[in-house]
């Protein structure tokens, strides 16, 4: 056999040998066996660009009306009342639970309340004007007749009266009620000088530096509010009297004056208490 035939049969047979070897089953660790499958070449799949939605932006702040028509203040104006209580409890000295004297002094001062309607400094400047030993106890005894007499939410620490967060609220709602105008200037000049330490308790930022209008506040004198304050100042009045005569009785106040500088009035159109 000529050599060049020879070499081609070899090469034939070893082809057929190597095909027969790669069709043969091969062993599975269950004991089966199984045929290798002929690999196919899959087209590359390229990832498909995911789409995200625009950012939603939050809506522009805008002041809106303060009280409901149910003389109720809406969830903004608690918004501010809350954020104002918190910075002045945050202050130091630091008290979360509310304003002891001090504190209501100082708090309502920086809310420009004048001294005639800072209830806790009107107090103090009275006992001092008029020669009661303790114008600081004279205040802590006056302070919780003031309160329950115009059904202000308190507490007692100790011989401390406490200005709770509800009785803020109460005090902040019956004030805008009575006087409006006097209260949209007051918020507004605390704002422009604390409302950059001011925080939304909803968003947890300060309050833009926006002018509250004066349309979110009531348009006017609210005249039940006014009719009924009238009644809570009548009764402060009485036990205030009692208050005193107990004084002279005991001997602790001699002093024979009116109780004009004491007598109780309504927001900044009379006698305060």
């Amino acid at each position: 056999m000529p050599f060049r035939q020879f070499l081609v049969s070899v090469m034939n047979n070893v082809g057929q040998q190597y095909t027969a070897q790669n069709q043969q089953p091969y062993y599975q660790p269950n004991g089966a066996f199984q045929r290798p499958q002929q690999y196919t070449a899959q087209p590359y799949m390229y990832p498909q660009q995911q789409v995200f939605p625009p950012p939603t932006m939050p809506p522009a702040f805008t002041w809106d009306t303060l009280i409901a028509p149910s003389n109720q203040p809406t969830p903004l104006f608690t918004r501010l009342l809350d954020a104002i209580f918190t910075y002045f409890t945050s202050t130091p000295p630091t008290d979360p639970s509310g304003f002891d004297p001090i504190k209501y002094a100082s708090a309502f001062t920086t809310l420009m309340y004048s001294d005639a309607d800072n209830k806790v400094r009107r107090y103090f400047i009275f006992a001092s004007q008029n020669g009661f030993p303790s114008p600081e106890k004279f205040v802590y005894d006056v302070m919780p007749i003031y309160y329950r007499t115009n059904r202000i939410q308190y507490t007692m620490q100790g011989t401390l009266p406490v200005l709770t967060r509800e009785g803020f609220h109460t005090t902040m709602l019956r004030d805008t009620l009575g006087d409006p105008d006097v209260q949209c200037r007051r918020f507004n000049m605390f704002l422009a000088a604390h409302g950059a330490r001011l925080l939304d308790p909803l968003t947890g930022q300060p309050f833009p530096s926006l002018v509250i209008p004066r349309a979110a506040f009531p348009a006017g004198m609210d005249q039940v509010t006014w009719e009924r304050q009238e009644q809570m100042n009548r009764a402060f009045n009485e036990e205030l009297g009692e208050y005193l005569a107990e004084l002279r009785r005991v001997g602790r106040w001699t002093h024979d004056v009116t109780m004009a500088g004491m007598s109780s009035g309504v927001w900044v159109h009379r006698d305060l208490m």
